[in-house]
């Protein structure tokens, strides 16, 4: 009988020392795909890229970085298990959606809204927590709709739902110094 590969990455269980985090993502930063950070960990880098207005340049000058607040969060994956011979199953790719409420409805982030296509567009993503950063240089591709939410009651916010949808790995993670 043949021996099968095994992956064992370490772990960490220190009862001492809970390295745990709080959730609520609540910054989006968004840019042509392509249009990478040299190094996603430099202030200054970031500093010279966020902008919210300039335009978009002819490649390949980079683009500069859009920001949203918002209130967002990722749940599990959505993993297909394909049966195979033997029953054994192997898994497709995880699908990833990341669902982010921004509260700002003002005419800028409305006209934002219709200059998305119906499709989607893509784009290099990164999400941030008060306390975490993902998405490494290269940020995430990820395919972006935005659509406006309406409430019924005048007790609450109207909201631009922005949903990201990217298939692969969890991305790159460090400690947020955009907070």
């Amino acid at each position: 009988m043949a021996i099968c590969t095994t992956v064992q990455p370490p772990t960490n269980a220190d009862l001492c020392d809970v390295n745990a985090h709080f959730g609520e993502i609540n910054q989006l930063y968004f840019t042509r795909y392509g249009d990478s950070l040299t190094d996603w960990s430099s202030n200054a880098e970031w500093l010279g890229r966020l902008s919210n207005s300039v335009a978009l340049p002819v490649s390949p000058t980079l683009a500069k970085i859009r920001t949203l607040f918002g209130i967002g969060s990722i749940a599990a994956p959505e993993r297909t298990l394909i049966p195979i011979s033997r029953r054994r199953t192997v898994a497709g790719v995880p699908k990833y959606t990341l669902t982010f409420n921004v509260e700002d409805t003002g005419d800028v982030n409305m006209a934002f809204v219709n200059l998305i296509p119906q499709a989607g567009q893509q784009y290099a993503a990164w999400f941030g927590t008060e306390e975490r950063l993902f998405g490494g240089d290269a940020g995430v591709l990820m395919t972006l709709f935005a659509d406006p939410i309406i409430p019924e009651s005048i007790d609450e916010l109207m909201k631009i739902q922005v949903t990201l949808s990217w298939t692969g790995a969890f991305p790159e993670v460090i400690n947020n110094h955009l907070s």
